[in-house]
């Protein structure tokens, strides 16, 4: 609903309103709350008034402020980058470490066998030839 299709429906609806009545109808009307808080913003403006400070001086501070920010956020993705490189070069280096001992040493079940045909069973005296 427009701010004119509402004003048509209840011209003076939330003007007589005080209190909580008040704050029950803002609480439920989002156009009356949004116009309420834009004349409390206007007010607030009206309070400051007009700023001793040069235009231009706060151009250059506003501009100054947005280049540290954008700095700082440079900064912080180049961190983070540098977290998450470092993060998958041990997560791999992890697995690489935890697959080889995983797995027994070729040498050593070649050395069993041969050790085991160069000397007799024990069982094999004992059968008639």
């Amino acid at each position: 609903m427009t701010w004119n299709e509402h004003r048509d429906q209840h011209p003076a609806r939330c003007e007589g309103l005080s209190g909580e009545e008040l704050e029950r109808h803002l609480f439920v009307c989002a156009d009356c709350r949004g116009r309420v808080r834009l004349a409390t913003a206007w007010d607030a403006l009206k309070e400051v008034g007009p700023s001793d400070a040069d235009a231009s001086t706060a151009d250059e501070r506003f501009v100054g402020h947005v280049r540290e920010a954008v700095r700082r956020e440079g900064i912080r993705r180049h961190r983070t980058r540098l977290l998450l490189a470092a993060a998958a070069v041990l997560l791999f280096f992890f697995a690489a470490g935890v697959s080889s001992r995983g797995r027994p040493a070729a040498s050593s079940g070649n050395e069993e066998i041969e050790a085991s045909l160069a000397t007799p069973a024990a069982l094999e005296g004992l059968l008639p030839e």
